[in-house]
């Protein structure tokens, strides 16, 4: 009789316990199909998922960090700040960064660009160095047109992540909108070998295509990147194909022989008997580039553009690869890339695999 009444004593004591893992179980399956919304971009919907959550575990950090992000999405800036403010508050070392990043750009849409970038720095002195951290501050002060900060902080991001496409195109226009178009030319390639064939992968592509003086029958896309956080009202940031572009030794780079490669390249294209389309014409004028940068790299040289960005792209150039590549970051510009894709998906997984394990068996 004893035993059994010890036994119930200790069931129900218990019972909240149950119960409360029971929420604490529901409030994550909520999360989770919260989160699916989201990626969905049903961001209201997403939004009601994280509220139910809130009902069952009302401490839960990782709901109200979600909220923040799907507030965003919305452009709800003042809810943004609200529920990531919260998550900052919370000491939740993992989510921390995070939120950040999320308020910075609310603050940001609420066109507080100043108290962004100052919110972004306490974040770093409170978590240490940081990929999100530092690319949202590269974000904002480009934003507010300063390019060498920018350059500064999305090149640390880089550093910390290369795997995050978006780094990549923000130092492409950041490059490109400070003279060293050069640079700007490899690490758009950079930014299309992650995301080749996004929204924002035709915009890229096109910006680059100017760069290298290839003209195309369309008027120029707007920076789909750009949409993306960096509205900055300048249309005249927008390569233009005939305006001859900084010439100058920058960074140990005599761009005068890129320059020279480009043009004399195009002249025999252009002048030759065979008709040829775009996608030659950068297929050709790219493989001259490098040719050159190549070339220039020879001897002692300092910088993650000689370092990496040069050998990196070279061993692609003089891969049996280089066609496929240049299909591959194509592929959301040109229609027949893609065609080709399709009908090539054997070479197509060559290419990926060779290009994730390099030339290993």
């Amino acid at each position: 009789m004893k035993r059994t009444i010890l036994l119930i004593t200790i069931l129900v004591a218990a019972a909240p316990l149950f119960l409360s893992y029971g929420q604490n179980a529901k409030a994550e399956e909520l999360i989770h199909e919260g989160v699916e919304l989201h990626d969905e971009g049903k961001f209201k919907e997403a939004i009601d998922k994280y509220n139910e959550a809130l009902t069952l575990d009302p401490k839960s950090v990782q709901a109200i960090y979600e909220l923040s992000l799907s507030y965003l999405a919305l452009q709800d800036y003042q809810n943004a700040s609200k529920y990531s403010t919260q998550v900052v508050n919370s000491g939740n070392k993992q989510l921390s960064p995070g939120a950040y990043a999320v308020k910075s750009e609310a603050l940001a849409g609420m066109n507080k660009v100043d108290e962004a970038i100052a919110l972004l720095q306490e974040g770093l002195i409170k978590n240490g160095d940081g990929f999100v951290l530092h690319y949202n501050l590269a974000l904002n002060y480009y934003k507010k047109g300063d390019n060498d900060k920018t350059l500064e902080h999305v090149k640390r991001s880089i550093d910390l992540d290369k795997s995050h496409s978006g780094a990549f195109l923000l130092n492409a226009y950041a490059l490109n909108d400070s003279g060293l178009w050069v640079q700007s030319i490899l690490s758009f390639q950079m930014f299309l070998l992650l995301e080749p064939d996004s929204k924002r992968s035709k915009g890229a592509f096109e910006e680059m295509l100017n760069i290298m003086r290839i003209k195309t029958d369309e008027a120029p896309v707007q920076r789909s990147f750009i949409q993306q956080q960096m509205m900055r009202n300048k249309p005249d940031t927008i390569a233009q194909a005939d305006k001859i572009p900084p010439l100058s030794i920058e960074e140990g780079l005599n761009r005068n022989f890129v320059y020279h490669a480009i043009t004399s390249t195009l002249d025999s294209l252009k002048n030759s008997s065979e008709e040829k389309d775009d996608f030659i014409l950068f297929k050709t004028v790219n493989k001259e580039i490098m040719n050159v940068l190549t070339r220039e790299s020879k001897g002692a040289k300092e910088g993650v553009f000689w370092t990496f960005y040069i050998p990196f792209f070279s061993h692609i150039a003089d891969s049996e690869y280089y066609d496929t590549f240049c299909r591959y970051i194509s592929v959301s510009y040109f229609p027949e890339s893609l065609e080709w894709w399709q009908q090539n998906p054997g070479e197509a997984i060559d290419f990926v695999i060779w290009f994730e394990k390099g030339d290993e068996e």
